[in-house]
Parts: structure tokens; sequence; C-alpha cells
């Protein structure tokens, strides 16, 4: 979504209170990933013997995005997650050793930095991690933990697209077994940084192609994309705002209230299902409410109606709207309450009981998708003027990261870029001459198919190419590799929340892919025309 009506004194961090890495959490993450690297290792033991298990599997990834959500989980939650992922490491242990008993086989212990027991509580899980995580600062040479950082931000963008693919019924255990298998890597006595690299690299491509896959499937239920301009404006009567990625549940929301009077809004990264076709259908859905995902906390408490938070949609809400927030998550957040999928009368139940939206409200409306058609000219248009000399730069701008610094940033950008250079944002919109905004509302997978239609019309690795990568996120470092893989030579990146990647492994990051610091918008033009020239 284009947020210009977003109050950028209220940025993510402020709405969220997250924008660092407690200590208590990391060392936490730690001590489960100890813990699945246990569970990993017993699986593909009993594997090697004839006794798959791919609900485990399942359930693994499941724990992954469960560990890079943690922050946004109670004590109490976190203790629950932890105490599951503890039954199936004991359970699979157990299966195992048994399996080696009644065989006469070596039973091939775990070599864990910590040793687990039922009777631990948190604060114990806490103090092991913290010694796991000084442990592995002193130990590991610094490239090679990186590198192993690094890998496992791939793994956790992976294990969110896996879960989504679940969701569909669309499942490939082979490409789960590519994630089983990269966490047993980090069980390895000895792994080197050439190894992590080609690993990183073959994972990069397996998210891209999930995100290609569930495009399709996306394509397949509700249509094809076409640009199409959203109300964000609210009408008087009962409501329910959606809110989140998940396209399904949306649908199932609209399906269950198709012969009611309550209008349907979405919110965040849904503001995309209005460019679906299938989605016209539906009456009830008005529009859309609120100025994106690092506002949601804002927009709920705004929202006069009952609040649905599609699966694995992480939002800390504080605890100030109990009663009228759904999720059809397994674990839902302190203070909501949680839906089966199958059963949404508590969330209409709800819209029916609140207030509702007393009187219109009027707001521009906002354009989203586009057609593919127009899309594909465009894209050859621009080639044809780069093969032709009459555009020197191509700016690819990536998905929105609303602040004031960015904001300014690409403001300049756009007005001090030279005159034979053409933009293709994603995000950040503008009236200036030779740039083309197309809104995806954040959407990864959109992003990814429209970039390689490009790309077969501009190849990756031209000189002319320069991206601006503005989101700091598990799957912007994969999409970054990914480019990397194919060549692409002139990668801008901006700043990271430290809650988001450790600032370290990020500096190192930059470094190991060649990856240039946005600095100031005339700063990195001079630099730009200056390598050009060269």
């Amino acid at each position: 979504m284009f947020y210009y009506n977003y109050n950028l004194d209220n940025d993510i961090c402020t709405s969220k209170g997250i924008c660092s890495a407690a200590p208590d959490i990391t060392a936490l993450q730690e001590s489960m990933f100890v813990m699945l690297r246990g569970l990993v290792h017993y699986l593909l033991e009993l594997e090697s013997l004839g006794a798959r298990n791919d609900n485990i599997k399942i359930d693994i990834i499941y724990s992954i995005v469960y560990l890079a959500t943690l922050q946004e989980f109670t004590r109490e939650q976190i203790f629950l997650i932890i105490t599951n992922l503890y039954s199936n490491f004991v359970n699979t242990q157990n299966v195992y050793h048994n399996l080696c008993e009644d065989n006469e086989l070596q039973f091939k212990k775990f070599n864990s930095p910590i040793k687990f027991e039922s009777t631990m509580d948190l604060n114990t899980f806490i103090t092991k991690g913290e010694r796991v995580y000084k442990f592995k600062y002193k130990s590991l040479e610094k490239d090679v933990r990186n590198y192993a950082e690094i890998l496992f931000s791939i793994i956790k963008s992976i294990a969110f697209l896996l879960v989504e693919l679940k969701d569909n019924d669309k499942i490939d255990y082979a490409k789960v077994d590519k994630i089983i298998n990269a966490i047993n890597l980090y069980n390895k006595t000895s792994i080197t940084k050439e190894k992590l690299r080609k690993l990183i690299s073959a994972l990069a491509d397996l998210n891209a192609d999930l995100m290609f896959e569930l495009n399709e499937i996306k394509t397949e239920k509700f249509g094809k994309i076409k640009l199409t301009t959203v109300s964000q404006a609210s009408e008087k009567g009962k409501s329910i705002l959606v809110s989140g990625n998940n396209l399904s549940e949306l649908q199932e929301v609209l399906e269950n209230v198709k012969d009611t009077d309550i209008n349907v809004y979405t919110n965040g990264n849904l503001l995309i299902a209005h460019a679906y076709s299938k989605f016209n259908q539906y009456k009830n859905l008005r529009g859309h409410f609120g100025n994106g995902v690092e506002t949601s906390v804002l927009d709920f408490a705004t929202f006069p109606g009952a609040i649905l938070l599609t699966k694995n949609e992480a939002h800390n809400v504080e605890y100030l709207y109990r009663g009228r927030i759904f999720t059809t998550d397994d674990i839902p957040p302190k203070g909501i309450s949680r839906l089966d999928s199958k059963n949404l009368q508590p969330l209409i139940q709800s819209a029916l009981e609140t207030r509702g939206f007393k009187k219109a409200h009027k707001k521009a409306s906002v354009d989203v998708g586009f057609n593919i058609d127009d899309i594909d000219n465009l894209f050859s248009l621009v080639a044809n003027n780069l093969e032709q000399g009459v555009y020197k730069y191509l700016f690819v701008v990536g998905l929105s990261n609303p602040n004031d610094e960015l904001d300014n940033y690409f403001k300049n950008l756009f007005h001090a870029k030279p005159k034979d250079a053409f933009v293709i944002s994603f995000s950040y919109e503008s009236k200036c001459n030779n740039v083309f905004s197309v809104n995806v509302a954040n959407d990864y997978s959109l992003t990814t198919k429209l970039l390689f239609r490009l790309f077969e019309k501009v190849k990756v690795d031209s000189d002319k190419l320069n991206f601006f990568v503005t989101r700091c996120d598990n799957s912007a470092i994969a999409g970054i590799i990914r480019l990397c893989n194919r060549g692409a030579k002139n990668i801008y990146m901006s700043n990271c929340q430290p809650n988001i990647i450790n600032p370290s492994t990020l500096r190192e990051f930059k470094k190991f892919y060649k990856i240039h610091d946005m600095t100031t918008a005339t700063s990195d033009l001079e630099k730009i025309t200056k390598n050009n020239s060269d």
C-alpha cells in the first residue's frame, strides 16, 4: 500500500513497542533452536531406518514460524510453545531409542549443549539460552557465524511460505525436507562458510519458487489481478475488519456474512484482495480501513466493530480490545479469542453487538493491482529505450517501509534523478516524469512475479539496473540473495531495525553480497552516475 495518509510519527516502533531485540527473547530463541536441532536429529535417524513422520516435520515448520515471532507472545504462551516442542522432542527420541534397542542398533545421541528436562521452567530456558548464545559467539569463526544467521533468516522466510501452502492443501514434502536437512546442517561438528553460502543460494531460489507457486494458487482460487480503485471510506453500519495476508479466510468471512447487512473491510496487506476478480462478487466487501501493517494497533483501536486476525499474522495488540478481536491461529495472543475457521459465528455475533460506524466517513480512494498486459507493454518499452540509449539508468524501488527518512529520500531521488533515468516503484509514488508506480500492497510474491517478467526483457546483470531495497525482513534477505545469484550488481539497502536482524550480521551480509548502504539521495545518485560513466 502507498502510505501517504500515514502519520509517520507513529511508526512500527511506537505502535508496537519492539524496536530492539529483548535479551530474554534472544535467549529463548537459542534454547528453542537447540531443541529443534535435536528433534531434527532424531527424526532423520528414524527416517534412515525407514520410519518417516511427516506430521512431526510440519510441526517443526510451525515451530520455526513461532520462533520467528516469539516476541509477539506472552511468557505463558512461549512456555506452551516450548512445552509442545519438548513433547515432540522427547517422544521422537524415545521412538528412536526403542527402535534401536529392538533391532540391536547403535543409538546415536544428539550432542546437545543443553540438557533438557521436564522440570525446566521458562527462566531456566532463558539462562541456558544465554549460555548457548555466548558460547556460539566465542567458538564460531565470525564469517561462519554470520552465514549461519543469514541461512536461518531464509529458513524462517520459507517456513512462512510452507505454512501458507499447507493452509491451501498444497504442501510439497520434498520442499519441507530441504528445510529439515538445512536445520540438520547446524548439527555438524564442522561446517565451512563455503558450504553455508552454497546452501543459502539454493534456499533463496527455493524461497522464490514457493512465491511463484503461491501466486499460481491464488490466481486459480481468486482470479486474475486487475488494476482496481479501492474505497478507504467507511459506511454507516455494523462491520468486521479482516487483517493479515490470508485471502482464504477473508473469503470465508465474506461467505458467512453475504446474506447480512454487516460490512467487511480489509486491513494491512489484505488490501491486495480487492485486485483479485473473485472478491468483486461480494457486495459486503466495502473497502479498506487503516494505513498499513505498521499502524495495526492504532487501526484496531479506532475500528468500531469486530476484528479478525488471519492465520500467521503477528500483532502486538496490547490487551485493550478484549472481546472483539479474534484469530484462527492455534496459539492466540493474550486477550484475543480463538476461532475455528469453519465456525465464524462468534465473530459475526461480536460485530452485531458492537456499535459499528454511526455515520459514513470520507477518505480518498487508492489504486491497487495492475493489468498484466499494460505492465508487459511498459516493460518492453523500457527495455527498448535502455537498448536504444534513451534511458541510461533503470531504478527499481522495492516494497514500502514507511518512515520520514525514507519518504524524504525517495522524494529527493525521484526529483533529482537524471533525465535519462526511469523508475519502476513498488512502493513510493511520485508525479515526476519517468516514474511508474505499481501498488502490490507489499505482496512479495506479486513483486517477485513482476520482477522476473521484467528480467525477461532487461537482463538482471545489466549495469544500468539499480535496485533500492527499503524493507528489511527475512523475505527481503532471501530476495536480495536471489538477485545476487543472478548477477545483479547495484543493490542499495536501507537500515534495519535490530529486532529484525543483528546489526553486525547485517553489516557482514552487505559485505558478503556487495550491497551498498542507502545514504542520501544526492550522494547515492552521484555514486550511480559516476559508476556508469566509469
